[in-house]
């Protein structure tokens, strides 16, 4: 099947989901998928100054501005479920070689539904319809949900300063290990020196101070982390510092549960295992029986998928944007950067777009047509 009438098939399983369809403006400030993606994705994001100087870049997912659309619609009184459809263009920078910069994304959005496992179920079941509808083979299911390593750092009650670096830095490669005693001694060194100078800093102090540094010395950047995400990790270490590291209980508990990965039902009881043998089994009783109740309903609507039914704690951690539920859907012999069909949940991007001003709850999918064929053994 081309990439044509696979997305024709798809594009015909959203429509009859109902909604609106819309194709939003392609431009958007750059400011916005930076924050809420961090610096790591600017080397995919198309970026160009405009007439004022300002950074713009070309629209690099459909969700980021049909979100937008939404928080407008809904500070202007729109309120109630409303569904969101699209087909249209996205760009991005190839992360690999073969990838095209610009291609289509076919998905929708639902705002303001209730936040349930049948709901995950229903979206994920739709997203896996389009998929078969383009006779696409779906030989993997990848699931995370972004709720629950915040959640058993929570229930250790840590010392604020502490709890809060470790769900920041959850959100970074390799952040969670460097906090628990992982890495270079000698690196670690540098990193607690930068730190004790940063102790007490906000971001934008600390972030100012390692300008300044890098200026007096003439280094420069090197990689994809940013001056604000080199920050977040020197103020976690000094938080962890000033509450006197994190406690070797603890340490373990959150490395088990951070190392979950496998079949989706086998690593819920895994985590369940280890928040009961931890003593936090009624602490993380919501949480859990949440993440339970969810892929027991996906389950249930896509039993063929449950032998290549994967679940991993920190999976989906590079979309800043998602806070719960997430998944990828994948073709035979596909890379873990190219998935056929995604979605997921983003309960405060609204909040978040708007200032606070509203909020709805969030979600959708969105499938790849080239993807897509290739998946069904077509020409991509």
């Amino acid at each position: 099947m081309t990439p044509e009438r696979a997305g024709e098939a798809a594009a015909d399983v959203f429509a009859a989901l109902g909604g609106t369809e819309l194709d939003p403006p392609i431009l958007m400030p750059a400011h916005l998928p930076l924050e809420l993606s961090g610096e790591t994705i600017r080397a995919r994001l198309c970026i160009f100054a405009d007439a004022g100087g300002g950074e713009q870049a070309l629209r690099p997912d459909l969700t980021l501005p049909v979100a937008q659309a939404e928080a407008r619609a809904r500070r202007d009184g729109e309120a109630g479920e409303t569904l969101r459809r699209y087909n249209a263009r996205a760009f991005r920078l190839p992360s690999m070689d073969g990838e095209p910069m610009e291609f289509t994304q076919i998905g929708f959005e639902r705002f303001g539904a209730e936040t349930s496992a049948s709901v995950d179920a229903q979206v994920f079941g739709q997203v896996c319809s389009a998929a078969m509808a383009a006779d696409a083979e779906i030989a993997s299911a990848w699931f995370g949900d972004l709720s629950v390593f915040p959640a058993f750092v929570d229930a250790l009650s840590l010392a604020p300063g502490l709890a809060e670096a470790l769900k920041r830095a959850f959100r970074q490669q390799g952040g969670v290990h460097v906090l628990l005693g992982g890495g270079s001694p000698a690196r670690d060194a540098k990193g607690n020196r930068l730190a004790r100078q940063l102790q007490g800093a906000s971001r934008e102090e600390a972030e100012a101070m390692i300008r300044d540094m890098l200026d007096l010395s003439g280094v420069a950047l090197v990689g994809e982390r940013s001056i604000g995400e080199i920050a977040d990790r020197l103020i976690a270490k000094a938080a962890e510092a000033d509450a006197g590291g994190v406690p070797e209980a603890a340490a373990k508990l959150l490395g088990d549960v951070l190392a979950v990965e496998g079949p989706a039902m086998q690593a819920v009881e895994q985590l369940s295992g280890l928040a009961k043998g931890a003593g936090l089994g009624a602490r993380l009783a919501d949480t859990l029986g949440a993440l339970e109740n969810r892929m027991e309903a996906i389950l249930a609507s896509a039993p063929e998928l449950a032998d290549v039914a994967r679940f991993g704690t920190p999976f989906g951690r590079r979309f800043n944007y998602y806070d719960g539920f997430l998944f990828e859907l994948f073709g035979p012999h596909a890379s873990p950067m190219r998935p056929l069909g995604a979605g997921g949940r983003y309960d405060n991007l609204i909040a978040r777009l708007s200032q606070g001003g509203v909020e709805a709850s969030a979600l959708g999918g969105v499938v790849r047509p080239d993807r897509l064929s290739q998946a069904a053994g077509g020409d991509a």
